[in-house]
């Protein structure tokens, strides 16, 4: 059981790691499909097993760290510029992408509580939760909304010419439901 946590835990490492390669400025948005189809359909086959739900937010927690830590790398190389700001290096580096995993650990928490039974609720629920969590933490505490999802798409101007109907929130839906499709399928 141990072995099999640990490898669990690394998959969803490697997926975060993943997801933050479709950011600028590498914008490869075709991972997303995989890597959220991944994280969704482990997710809800975990559902069906009986695992604790702390295990549930853990989940969310390193694939979140992951992502963060991979993508807001740059925070801690630009406190290198100046030797006063050294001290800072360990928060950048890993207090807040631990902090903005709590998010997406609440996600996954929220997803094992409200749990859905089939394929197709549980879809809409997972990308309704990563929509609404998204922006709680765009907007509390003075709000972060960087590395939002739908910035993978930053390069397809066509695309994200719908933000000023909808909105970056309403983008960032639509853009988690688009990269989980493909769960459905699987």
């Amino acid at each position: 059981m141990k072995k099999n946590l640990k490898f669990e835990f690394l998959l969803l490492l490697i997926l975060g790691a993943l997801t933050s390669l479709s950011l600028p400025p590498f914008n490869f948005f075709i991972i997303n499909f995989f890597t959220f189809s991944i994280f969704f359909g482990f997710l809800f086959k975990r559902l069906n097993q009986q695992f604790p739900k702390r295990f549930f937010f853990y989940y969310g927690w390193f694939f979140g760290f992951s992502y963060f830590l991979s993508s807001l790398y740059w925070i801690t190389i630009s406190l290198t510029f100046d030797k006063n700001f050294n001290f800072l290096i360990p928060i950048s580096l890993i207090l807040i992408p631990s902090f903005l995993a709590l998010f997406y650990g609440l996600i996954t928490l929220f997803f094992y509580l409200f749990n859905p039974k089939n394929i197709l609720s549980a879809f809409f629920l997972f990308s309704f939760l990563f929509g609404i969590i998204e922006f709680l933490r765009g907007t509390i505490f003075t709000g972060f909304p960087w590395n939002l999802i739908v910035y993978s798409f930053s390069k397809q101007l066509e695309l994200i010419n719908i933000t000023s109907i909808i909105g970056t929130y309403g983008l960032n839906l639509f853009c988690i439901s688009l990269f989980t499709s493909p769960a459905i399928l699987l």
